[in-house]
């Protein structure tokens, strides 16, 4: 097979391996591969950026990412959120965030054991469904009533 091509499996025809749809119709699916996490858009997410001295802030902040990565992963830091923008990640390495870190890193690696309780089986449904119209009420209909 020539370098660059793919070959279609239902006509056989030499297709680019960039094309994901072959003229006969046959669609190529794309490999899922699994991907880290981009510490760039961890980042991103939970620093506020600065408008200058850019070089020495990614330095230190990726430096403070890859010790942070190190005690936990990059997963969890990917999902981590505190509902606002930090100066600095330097904030979740300190004394008093520790505990509320640590306690959202064991929230994300909690294992549901199913083996404990009982599974019930409520039955078939009965009965036929009811529709309800929801009708958009202005303020005019809801002063009117």
């Amino acid at each position: 097979m020539p370098r660059g091509k793919k070959e279609c499996p239902s006509c056989k025809t030499l297709l680019s391996s960039r094309s994901s749809k072959c003229s006969c119709g046959h669609i190529f699916e794309k490999k899922n591969k699994d991907k880290k996490p981009n510490k760039l858009s961890i980042l991103s997410r939970l620093v506020q950026i600065p408008e200058k001295n850019k070089r020495y802030f990614y330095q230190r902040e990726f430096k403070i990412m890859n010790s942070l990565s190190n005690r936990y992963s990059l997963e969890f830091l990917s999902v981590l959120d505190f509902g606002r923008k930090f100066d600095s990640l330097a904030y979740l390495l300190s004394y008093k965030l520790k505990d509320t870190l640590d306690q959202k890193w064991r929230a994300f690696n909690y294992k549901f054991d199913k083996s404990k309780y009982v599974e019930y089986n409520i039955g078939e449904k009965f009965g036929e469904d009811k529709t309800i119209k929801k009708k958009n009420k202005t303020t005019r209909d809801f002063l009117n009533e």
